[in-house]
């Protein structure tokens, strides 16, 4: 994608059509894959969103253009509200489930306008907030933002924010509201890289991976005391080496079981992925600490979901499969190691044996001639 003079764009992931869709200033496209887009052009000229609330399912997308409020079924052909306003010059724009309103940015100068409204179609109330984001999306519990030179920035109010330390995504100027890949669980986050004919690039991060704890040697993390609610905990994180979980009572007592030397260790990447421990164990308190034994991996993020996903079986396969493999190469280079010993004690002999028979030769011949 191409675009002289990029403004506002917006993009998601469409679950029921299977496909990204990106809106830009009167044009939308649609890919499979988020890189090959196939461009349609639109009358609508401004920044759209999905409201995933179950009340809006026949206005799913919404759109702000112009001061005025608009919405859609489809994302292509929309509708103006009756006597709907809406801010203008806007960045991001969500359905906020927690606070139940509609809430969107706008940049102003070095400051960024927050509106916030309960009816999509305004009126909106405004508020102005200085070193914050205007690109906004909520995420778990937080709310992550981009600043500009596109640094990553998080809050837990969407009011006041704190970037992250090396944050920074190089040669980006416009970036779009970041996306959660449903299949990977990856951070996606597209920008163009420039003022004029800008291109559309598309950064890539591991799953909750703009922020982690990285540990190349072997650390222990210990946590405050949690809302466990008698669930095993789930983990993403980064491993090249090992990664175990243990789990304490909140007077600080290991729970029977629950130990770090009872846990399987995780030694693949890890989305979301539910804590196991060996053997029998006890149930898992209201509220706990858990201890994380940190070795040659980066833990990002860790809580607890509704489903966690059931794929301890195909976890377990792929880490025995992993070590196999790593047991393979090391026969192999025991093997390859052996062989070339033997083969060089081979030629050495071979070559010693001719010296010594070319030694004798020589000898006789002396002989002989004396």
């Amino acid at each position: 994608l191409h675009h002289t003079e990029p403004r506002a764009p917006s993009i998601i992931h469409d679950r029921k059509r299977h496909a990204w869709r990106l809106w830009d200033e009167g044009s939308h496209a649609e890919s499979v894959d988020g890189v090959a887009w196939k461009q349609t052009r639109l009358d609508v000229k401004g920044y759209v969103f999905e409201d995933p609330s179950r009340r809006e399912r026949k206005r799913r997308y919404k759109a702000f253009a112009n001061g005025e409020a608009l919405s859609s079924s489809d994302g292509l052909h929309f509708t103006r509200a009756k006597d709907g306003r809406a801010p203008s010059s806007i960045r991001s724009a969500f359905y906020d489930s927690r606070r139940r309103s509609y809430v969107a940015y706008a940049a102003l100068g070095n400051a960024t306008v927050r509106y916030e409204s309960e009816a999509w179609q305004g009126p909106y109330a405004s508020k102005l907030l200085h070193d914050a984001p205007a690109i906004v999306i909520p995420y778990y519990s937080i709310y992550i933002g981009i600043m500009d030179a596109c640094r990553f920035a998080w809050s837990s109010d969407a009011l006041e924010w704190t970037v992250l330390a090396g944050g920074v995504i190089e040669e980006c100027h416009t970036p779009l509201n970041p996306l959660r890949d449903p299949a990977t669980g990856e951070l996606r986050v597209y920008a163009f890289d420039g003022q004029t004919n800008a291109s559309l690039t598309l950064y890539r991060f591991h799953a909750d991976g703009f922020a982690g704890l990285r540990s190349p040697s072997t650390s222990i993390v210990t946590s405050r005391v949690l809302p466990c609610k008698g669930r095993a905990p789930v983990v993403t994180a980064a491993i090249t080496g090992s990664l175990r979980v243990a789990v304490h009572d909140e007077r600080g007592d290991l729970v029977r079981g629950r130990s770090l030397e009872d846990a399987l260790p995780m030694l693949l990447d890890a989305v979301d992925e539910e804590v196991q421990w060996k053997g029998v164990s006890d149930k898992i308190p209201d509220r706990c600490i858990l201890k994380f034994e940190v070795k040659d991996a980066t833990l990002f993020s860790f809580g607890w979901i509704s489903r966690a996903r059931d794929r301890r079986r195909k976890r377990v396969y792929r880490e025995r499969r992993r070590v196999a493999k790593a047991e393979a190469r090391g026969l192999f280079r025991l093997f390859v190691s052996l062989s070339l010993t033997t083969l060089s004690c081979l030629v050495v002999r071979v070559a010693s044996l001719r010296f010594c028979a070319f030694f004798r030769r020589d000898r006789v011949k002396r002989i002989q001639s004396d």
